[in-house]
Protein backbone atom coordinates (compact mmCIF):
# COMPACT_ATOMS: atom_id res chain seq x y z
CA UNK A 1 0.00 0.00 0.00
CA UNK A 2 2.71 2.33 0.87
CA UNK A 3 4.36 2.09 -2.86
CA UNK A 4 1.00 2.97 -4.13
CA UNK A 5 0.64 5.78 -2.26
CA UNK A 6 4.03 7.03 -3.21
CA UNK A 7 3.14 6.01 -6.75
CA UNK A 8 -0.05 8.32 -6.04
CA UNK A 9 1.83 11.14 -4.45
CA UNK A 10 4.13 11.33 -7.42
CA UNK A 11 1.34 11.49 -10.36
CA UNK A 12 -0.32 14.19 -7.54
CA UNK A 13 3.15 16.54 -7.85
CA UNK A 14 3.53 16.09 -11.15
CA UNK A 15 0.20 16.70 -12.16
CA UNK A 16 0.42 19.91 -10.14
CA UNK A 17 3.79 20.64 -11.98
CA UNK A 18 2.14 20.38 -15.54
CA UNK A 19 -0.58 22.45 -14.88
CA UNK A 20 1.71 25.13 -12.95
CA UNK A 21 3.66 25.39 -16.36
CA UNK A 22 1.01 25.11 -18.56
CA UNK A 23 -0.71 28.09 -17.05
CA UNK A 24 2.86 29.87 -17.11
CA UNK A 25 2.84 29.50 -20.50
CA UNK A 26 -0.63 30.55 -21.41
CA UNK A 27 -0.08 33.78 -19.04
CA UNK A 28 2.86 34.20 -21.16
CA UNK A 29 1.16 33.75 -24.75
CA UNK A 30 -1.84 36.20 -23.45
CA UNK A 31 0.95 38.73 -22.67
CA UNK A 32 2.84 38.53 -26.05
CA UNK A 33 -0.99 38.45 -27.90
CA UNK A 34 -1.59 41.70 -25.41
CA UNK A 35 1.54 43.23 -27.01
CA UNK A 36 1.21 42.45 -30.04
CA UNK A 37 -2.22 44.05 -30.59
CA UNK A 38 -1.02 47.21 -28.47
CA UNK A 39 2.35 46.83 -31.04
CA UNK A 40 0.14 46.97 -34.36
CA UNK A 41 -2.15 49.66 -32.35
CA UNK A 42 1.18 51.74 -32.25
CA UNK A 43 1.81 51.24 -35.83
CA UNK A 44 -1.12 52.45 -37.18
CA UNK A 45 -0.71 55.47 -35.34
CA UNK A 46 2.67 56.23 -36.97
CA UNK A 47 0.74 55.33 -40.35
CA UNK A 48 -1.94 58.14 -39.37
CA UNK A 49 0.86 60.52 -38.47
CA UNK A 50 2.79 60.01 -41.29
CA UNK A 51 -0.38 60.94 -43.53
CA UNK A 52 -1.09 64.10 -41.75
CA UNK A 53 2.86 64.84 -41.99
CA UNK A 54 3.01 64.61 -45.42
CA UNK A 55 -0.23 66.37 -45.69
CA UNK A 56 1.14 69.56 -44.22
CA UNK A 57 4.45 69.33 -45.91
CA UNK A 58 2.57 69.18 -49.13
CA UNK A 59 0.14 72.35 -48.13
CA UNK A 60 3.37 74.13 -46.88
CA UNK A 61 5.28 73.55 -50.17
CA UNK A 62 1.86 74.14 -52.45
CA UNK A 63 0.64 77.46 -50.95
CA UNK A 64 3.91 78.82 -49.38
CA UNK A 65 2.98 78.53 -45.64
CA UNK A 66 5.05 78.38 -42.70
CA UNK A 67 3.96 75.17 -40.89
CA UNK A 68 7.23 74.42 -39.82
CA UNK A 69 5.44 74.06 -35.70
CA UNK A 70 3.04 72.07 -36.87
CA UNK A 71 5.24 69.80 -39.12
CA UNK A 72 7.60 69.62 -35.83
CA UNK A 73 4.84 68.92 -33.45
CA UNK A 74 4.09 65.82 -36.08
CA UNK A 75 8.03 64.48 -36.56
CA UNK A 76 7.79 64.91 -32.20
CA UNK A 77 4.66 62.85 -32.23
CA UNK A 78 5.72 60.30 -34.52
CA UNK A 79 9.43 59.72 -32.65
CA UNK A 80 7.80 59.24 -29.26
CA UNK A 81 5.54 56.50 -30.77
CA UNK A 82 8.77 54.95 -32.83
CA UNK A 83 9.57 54.81 -28.93
CA UNK A 84 7.24 53.09 -27.44
CA UNK A 85 6.56 50.71 -30.44
CA UNK A 86 10.21 49.36 -29.90
CA UNK A 87 9.97 49.60 -26.25
CA UNK A 88 6.38 47.18 -26.94
CA UNK A 89 9.03 44.93 -29.55
CA UNK A 90 11.79 44.31 -26.79
CA UNK A 91 9.12 43.31 -24.25
CA UNK A 92 8.03 40.51 -26.53
CA UNK A 93 11.08 39.46 -27.74
CA UNK A 94 12.01 39.31 -23.78
CA UNK A 95 8.40 37.24 -23.62
CA UNK A 96 9.57 34.81 -26.27
CA UNK A 97 13.51 34.66 -25.20
CA UNK A 98 14.54 36.54 -27.89
CA UNK A 99 16.85 40.28 -28.37
CA UNK A 100 16.50 42.77 -30.95
CA UNK A 101 19.89 43.35 -32.63
CA UNK A 102 20.36 46.91 -32.67
CA UNK A 103 22.02 47.03 -35.88
CA UNK A 104 19.09 45.38 -37.71
CA UNK A 105 16.57 44.97 -35.31
CA UNK A 106 16.22 41.18 -36.41
CA UNK A 107 14.79 39.17 -33.49
CA UNK A 108 17.49 36.70 -32.46
CA UNK A 109 17.82 34.34 -29.45
CA UNK A 110 18.45 35.93 -26.09
CA UNK A 111 21.72 33.49 -25.91
CA UNK A 112 23.09 34.41 -29.39
CA UNK A 113 26.31 35.87 -29.29
CA UNK A 114 25.99 37.41 -33.33
CA UNK A 115 23.15 38.31 -34.82
CA UNK A 116 22.11 35.79 -37.38
CA UNK A 117 21.12 38.12 -40.27
CA UNK A 118 24.23 41.04 -40.00
CA UNK A 119 26.46 39.47 -38.11
CA UNK A 120 26.82 42.04 -34.99
CA UNK A 121 28.81 40.62 -32.32
CA UNK A 122 26.12 40.97 -28.56
CA UNK A 123 27.96 42.32 -25.64
CA UNK A 124 27.47 39.27 -23.39
CA UNK A 125 26.94 40.99 -19.53
CA UNK A 126 27.97 39.34 -16.66
CA UNK A 127 24.62 37.58 -14.89
CA UNK A 128 24.13 38.66 -11.19
CA UNK A 129 22.63 36.48 -8.68
CA UNK A 130 19.02 37.80 -8.78
CA UNK A 131 17.04 38.71 -5.54
CA UNK A 132 15.14 35.48 -5.95
CA UNK A 133 17.96 33.34 -6.13
CA UNK A 134 19.33 34.96 -3.25
CA UNK A 135 16.36 34.14 -1.22
CA UNK A 136 15.86 30.76 -2.34
CA UNK A 137 19.96 30.14 -1.91
CA UNK A 138 19.39 31.78 2.25
CA UNK A 139 16.36 29.16 2.15
CA UNK A 140 18.17 26.14 0.99
CA UNK A 141 20.93 26.89 3.28
CA UNK A 142 18.08 27.62 6.30
CA UNK A 143 16.47 24.12 5.58
CA UNK A 144 20.09 22.45 5.75
CA UNK A 145 20.79 23.68 8.98
CA UNK A 146 17.05 22.83 10.17
CA UNK A 147 16.61 19.94 13.13
CA UNK A 148 16.57 16.31 11.09
CA UNK A 149 13.67 16.05 14.02
CA UNK A 150 11.83 18.90 12.27
CA UNK A 151 12.18 17.53 8.99
CA UNK A 152 10.53 14.30 9.97
CA UNK A 153 7.78 15.77 11.26
CA UNK A 154 6.90 18.07 8.07
CA UNK A 155 7.34 15.30 5.63
CA UNK A 156 5.29 12.76 7.90
CA UNK A 157 2.48 15.81 7.32
CA UNK A 158 3.33 16.18 3.62
CA UNK A 159 2.91 12.25 3.44
CA UNK A 160 -0.74 12.44 5.50
CA UNK A 161 -1.62 15.52 3.46
CA UNK A 162 -1.07 13.62 0.03
CA UNK A 163 -2.74 10.72 1.16
CA UNK A 164 -5.79 12.78 2.17
CA UNK A 165 -5.94 14.37 -1.36
CA UNK A 166 -5.40 10.67 -3.10
CA UNK A 167 -7.94 9.12 -1.55
CA UNK A 168 -10.38 12.32 -2.39
CA UNK A 169 -9.27 11.62 -5.89
CA UNK A 170 -9.75 7.81 -5.48
CA UNK A 171 -13.22 8.45 -3.94
CA UNK A 172 -14.12 11.02 -7.01
CA UNK A 173 -12.93 8.46 -9.38
CA UNK A 174 -15.52 5.82 -8.17
CA UNK A 175 -18.23 8.06 -7.84
CA UNK A 176 -17.31 9.19 -10.63
CA UNK A 177 -17.87 5.52 -12.68
CA UNK A 178 -20.79 5.15 -10.91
Amino acid sequence: MKNFDSILGDVKENAKSAAAAVSQQAAKIYDASKQRISAETIKRSIGKKLIELGKLTYKATTQNEDLSEDIALVVEEITELKQNLALVNEHIAAIKNQKICPDCGAKVSKESVYCNICGHKFDIPEEPVSAEEEVTEAAAEEKAAANPDDIVVAAKEAVEEISEDAAEALADADDTKA
